[in-house]
């Protein structure tokens, strides 16, 4: 159940890296603690020893905290598995977000939720520490790639309409944009333009709403990062007082 999306290859490549785990303990078997280690490494990133200052790991925690606090309370988002501030791969922490099963449709509402989780954890710094930092940079990368697809592949802005332009797209192979011949006018260009912002600002402030809200909540998941570090659901359940919502009436 936590590992959606993932080919035969790689659930090869997760246990081959749990049996590392397990050789590095002196243990003769992989167990669940190896396995769970292994996926955070390939999930999350491999755990940085270096040393934080205490205004850092305070971002840090809040940052992290508004992307669970914002998962937890909006209905149809995916699940939280575990929240971290433990620097990883090239965050200062991360929240893991497990689907409950593999997904092939993607629907409007659904990608609202994503963009509005993945904003959250640079509103709860404006929130807290009335300042934004650069913390948030790969969150905007892929909330404004994710708004593009939106609205010029996937025809979920009502102003564009139902047309795929091809804008933002990536080579199957080079994983990148390439240049190609335009699709569309300036005209037509510009009003994509303010579709895409106009989503990620609505996500922004949806998750003001949503962290202003619960600020007691937010203060508590912050200051229960600060002192575990790590918190897994079961952990993140008890301090926020509620199971996670899962439809509008919960």
């Amino acid at each position: 159940k936590e590992t959606p999306g993932m080919t035969g290859a790689d659930l090869e490549n997760l246990v081959n890296e749990a049996a590392l785990v397990a050789l590095r303990r002196e243990k003769e078997r992989i167990d669940t603690e190896d396995l769970e280690e292994a996926k955070d490494k390939i999930l999350m990133g491999t755990v940085r020893e270096e040393v934080m200052s205490e205004t850092e790991k305070r971002i840090t925690a809040y940052h992290e905290g508004g992307h669970t606090l914002a998962a937890w309370e909006l209905p149809g988002s995916d699940p939280i598995h575990k929240v971290s501030i433990l620097p990883r791969g090239m965050a200062m922490g991360a929240t893991q977000i497990v689907p409950e099963e593999d997904r092939h449709y993607y629907p409007r509402k659904y990608l609202a939720n994503r963009l509005t989780v993945a904003l959250a954890g640079r509103v709860a710094e404006q929130l807290v520490f009335k300042d934004v930092s650069t913390g948030a940079q790969n969150d905007l990368k892929e909330a404004t790639n994710l708004a593009e697809r939106m609205v010029a592949q996937w025809g979920m802005s009502k102003k564009v309409g139902p047309l795929s332009l091809g804008r933002g797209e990536e080579h199957p192979f080079l994983g990148r944009e390439l240049a190609q011949p335009r699709k569309y006018s300036e005209e037509l260009a510009w009003v994509m333009d303010q579709e895409i912002r106009d989503f990620i600002v609505n996500a922004e402030e949806r998750a003001r709403d949503i962290l202003t809200a619960n600020r007691e909540n937010l203060d508590k998941l912050a200051e229960a990062l600060l002192k575990e570090e790590t918190l897994e659901k079961a952990e993140i359940e008890k301090i926020i007082g509620h199971p996670r919502r899962q439809n509008e009436t919960d």
